[in-house]
């Protein structure tokens, strides 16, 4: 979901996720197809996985519907969404890289090393991360 002001999107996709691989797999792909198109093409890899982690994550600690937005304006921008409790932000946004020897911790510290800005809005009616790539990452970083 766009905010207010963001200018209208040149292209943009939009998926309601279910957990299957298939549906999994076809986000992945549409994403892919976006990055290369918004001139990112050397990020690709980067923007699957971050897709791949948010999708993860708000499958596994929401509530359905999880719901994907993506558009390119000049920037790439990435929504996921989930309608689950919400969360602490200030319990999973670790300044430091995760124990390389846990198991869990790794969703969020990912998505902010490999996109310029990552916002979390999270209370009582869901969650929602938003991450963007700029062509000028020193604007956002």
């Amino acid at each position: 979901m766009s905010t207010p002001g963001d200018p209208p999107p040149r292209e943009r996709i939009s998926a309601d996720i279910d957990g299957s691989p298939a549906s999994l797999a076809r986000v992945r792909e549409d994403i892919a197809v976006l990055a290369q198109r918004a001139g990112f093409d050397d990020r690709v890899g980067d923007v699957t996985l971050v897709v791949a982690e948010l999708v993860a994550n708000a499958l596994e600690h929401g509530e359905p519907p999880v719901h994907l937005d993506a558009w390119n304006d000049g920037r790439l921008v990435i929504e996921v969404s989930d309608q689950g409790g919400g969360f602490d932000r200030a319990s999973v946004w670790q300044r430091h890289p995760p124990s390389p020897h846990g198991s869990r911790g790794r969703g969020l510290w990912i998505t902010r090393q490999l996109m310029d800005i990552v916002e979390v809005h999270s209370d009582n009616g869901g969650s929602r991360i938003r991450a963007e790539l700029s062509p000028d990452p020193h604007l956002g970083a």
